[in-house]
């Protein structure tokens, strides 16, 4: 029996989308269930943690449910090959993907609640807090082994890049000028855009909800 994965979470992109995003680059085929905003707090109870995304893997062992993002996309990293190829990458791509998790909070505010679409404050983030953010960004992108193509941590793209990848594509929602001088981030983009594995995923995903964002933390 051939695993087989399905990933429950809201019909939107927030805190799944780098889920759907690695499977996609790995291949994998994969289904969704949705959570429908009012059935929530009736399903709440019945996921692991309280929250969501859940990862189901069934194989012939029977069915896992995981949650937390980070562990699922780690998990997935390592049984398809997504982590780099020797433990140099796979330090480098653990460094990477927690470096979006911190700059992650001084931005999804403005994806979400009340801050949602408001100017002055996207404005703020642009002008004062972004800059360091892509400054970080670019330290890690110098790093990697030169020559060695737009990506991260190696020749090829991991998890990591999935981290980053969608992490930029947050910020676009927010101001689609956002790497306007920033030409190895830019460059990184536009590679992972082009990535042959992604583009049906690309074509048909959802956009960006900030309900789903919050809700599935409370």
């Amino acid at each position: 029996m051939s695993t087989t994965y399905e990933v429950y979470y809201f019909s939107s992109q927030g805190r799944a989308e780098t889920i759907r995003l690695l499977l996609a680059l790995a291949g994998q085929p994969f289904t969704e269930r949705h959570v429908v905003r009012e059935q929530w707090a009736e399903e709440k109870p019945h996921t692991p943690l309280g929250q969501v995304p859940v990862l189901v893997e069934r194989d012939e062992r029977g069915e896992r449910h995981i949650p937390q993002s980070q562990a699922i996309l780690r998990h997935l990293a390592r049984k398809f090959d997504l982590y780099g190829q020797t433990e140099d990458d796979r330090v480098q791509a653990d460094v990477v993907a927690d470096t979006v998790l911190d700059i992650t909070p001084s931005f999804s505010p403005l994806l979400m609640g009340p801050l949602r679409g408001n100017a002055e404050a996207i404005a703020k983030y642009v002008a004062e807090q972004w800059p360091h953010n892509a400054a970080k960004l670019d330290k890690l992108l110098k790093r990697r082994p030169a020559g060695d193509g737009p990506f991260f941590v190696c020749g090829t793209p991991t998890f990591a890049d999935i981290a980053v990848y969608q992490s930029l594509h947050a910020h676009f929602a927010l101001v689609p000028t956002i790497l306007d001088g920033h030409v190895a981030l830019r460059r990184f983009y536009d590679a992972m855009e082009a990535l042959p594995a992604l583009q049906e995923r690309l074509r048909t995903r959802p956009p960006h909800d900030g309900f789903s964002l919050r809700a599935a933390q409370t």
